[in-house]
């Protein structure tokens, strides 16, 4: 057996438990030993800091998770780690697995996945990032020649323009105000804005987590543009103008989330093969510029504490086991 800490979220804070790993089941189990696990911003400041309906509360669960959202739960979704008990074929291999924070986890053997050659394990993290990344692209059907903005430079904004970006073709801006996250966006040879009142675009991703910017992404769009819209707002209310140019525009507003493989994909692709190509991605793309905190686990409750009253700069964030 193993003792396990675990990152807890509470009421009035976060803080780290032990809990104990039970013996697996040969061959139907894993234990890892957790090296890194992504920490997703805006996701985990609005599940942390916000009263969630019971609706969203359901679809927001995460595999392996413990507790219940509004009461005290654990949460995360993107873990990398080395396996230290299980089926020979899995043994001492580094595998991602969908799990909260924790430095010690036993999961079905099923459910992990190897890391290829190739991909370090801080880079592994984004693996599930990546996964919504490409299906927004999926969503947007970029095509030669499109003019491109991604609103909001965060990991998913990032990602989606390094793609965007590798598609040959494609013109691609991005809009970001924050002047550590547009440096790093400048680091890639993106034409980056800070502001914008009119424009032109075939697509426009939001990632930004506002619905202002939704706004602003419609108003952007030519005739016929699309609004991919990437943004989890909660329980929060998002106000829209539809009443000028929307209609007459015949602009469309797309939801992309991850959870579901594109219908006009299904018939080819499943989360496996999805899964491989986000890794054969991270393989290929550099980026190493956009790890810019790394937080020692037993330092998580004090991040979080402070997660839940303001927001942070950085773009991509993980913990280090």
């Amino acid at each position: 057996m193993h003792k396990a800490k675990v990152l807890w979220h509470r009421k009035n804070g976060s803080d780290i438990a032990e809990r104990t790993i039970e013996p697996i089941q040969e061959e139907r189990e894993v234990v890892i030993e957790s090296e890194y696990s992504f920490v997703s911003i805006g996701t985990e400041k609005t599940i942390i800091s916000s009263d969630l309906s019971e609706r969203t509360a359901e679809k927001m669960r995460v595999p392996y998770m413990q507790g219940h959202f509004n009461e005290d739960f654990t949460y995360g979704y993107s873990l990398i780690g080395k396996v230290i008990e299980g089926p020979k074929k899995l043994l001492h291999q580094h595998v991602h697995v969908m799990h909260p924070h924790q430095d010690i986890v036993k999961v079905n053997a099923d459910d992990v996945f190897p890391l290829p050659a190739g991909v370090p394990s801080k880079t592994a993290t984004l693996g599930s990032n990546m996964e919504t990344a490409i299906n927004a692209i999926w969503d947007a059907e970029v095509s030669l020649g499109d003019e491109i903005l991604v609103i909001g430079f965060g990991s998913i904004g990032a990602l989606v323009s390094l793609l965007a970006n590798s598609i040959v073709g494609p013109r691609l801006s991005v809009l970001e105000i924050n002047p550590n996250r547009s440096k790093i966006a400048k680091s890639y040879g993106f034409k980056v804005i800070d502001s914008i009142e009119r424009g032109n675009f075939d697509v426009v991703f939001n990632t930004s987590g506002k619905g202002d910017m939704l706004q602003k992404g419609l108003d952007l769009c030519r005739v016929e543009g699309k609004v991919i819209e990437l943004s989890w707002y909660g329980n929060k209310q998002v106000n829209l103008s539809l009443g000028e140019d929307f209609h007459y525009g015949r602009k469309q507003i797309i939801s992309s989330q991850v959870s579901q493989i594109p219908l006009k994909k299904r018939a080819t692709w499943d989360y496996k093969k999805r899964k491989v190509l986000a890794f054969d991605l991270l393989k290929e793309l550099n980026t190493a510029p956009l790890f810019n905190l790394e937080i020692p686990f037993l330092e998580c409750p004090v991040f979080f504490n402070k997660l839940r009253q303001k927001n942070f700069d950085e773009l991509a964030v993980v913990i280090k086991y």
